[in-house]
């Protein structure tokens, strides 16, 4: 009567070692990316700007705060909305964060960005950089939405910005 018991002892410890583990590990092993609405990222964003991006180089981890990078971009500002920025910087991304990362593609961009340490990065992971194509950029139909669903003008775009700024 005592066997079955006895058998299933290495199941139990198994079990409760997983359960102790799971819940002691650190909050990081557990995190995942909030992707914050656009009014969010706005607000919170330390620069934004339009940006002339180069193709992105790969670098062997560079990162002394958050996160380690993977990747940087040259950037050459054509104008400032939020935050001082140099004319020429560099924008790191392609964190070592599984659930998501920044990329910045070669090309026009409305960038949204902080530093980490001195370090500009993404603010918002992929919604730190939307692309401009013939003067539209990847836009909000709400600034409540969390990614972009239209292209709308650069114009109309950098007016929604300056208004919600304005809030």
């Amino acid at each position: 009567m005592h066997q079955p018991i006895r058998h299933l002892m290495p199941v139990a410890i198994f079990l409760v070692l997983t359960t102790c583990l799971t819940v002691a590990s650190p909050p990081a092993l557990h995190a995942k990316a909030y992707h914050p609405p656009a009014r969010e990222m706005i607000q919170k964003a330390e620069y934004i700007a339009l940006v002339s991006l180069e193709d992105p180089v790969p670098i062997e981890n560079k990162g002394n705060g958050s996160w380690t990078y993977a990747e940087v971009t040259d950037a050459k500002l054509k104008k400032s909305l939020k935050g001082t920025l140099p004319a020429k910087f560099k924008i790191y991304g392609k964190e070592n964060f599984i659930c998501a990362r920044c990329h910045f593609p070669k090309g026009e961009s409305l960038v949204f960005l902080r530093k980490d340490h001195d370090l500009f990065v993404g603010q918002a992971w992929e919604i730190s950089c939307l692309p401009v194509k013939a003067g539209k950029a990847s836009w909000f139909s709400s600034l409540d939405r969390i990614s972009p669903d239209t292209e709308t003008s650069v114009d109309e775009c950098v007016r929604q910005i300056r208004k919600e700024l304005k809030q």
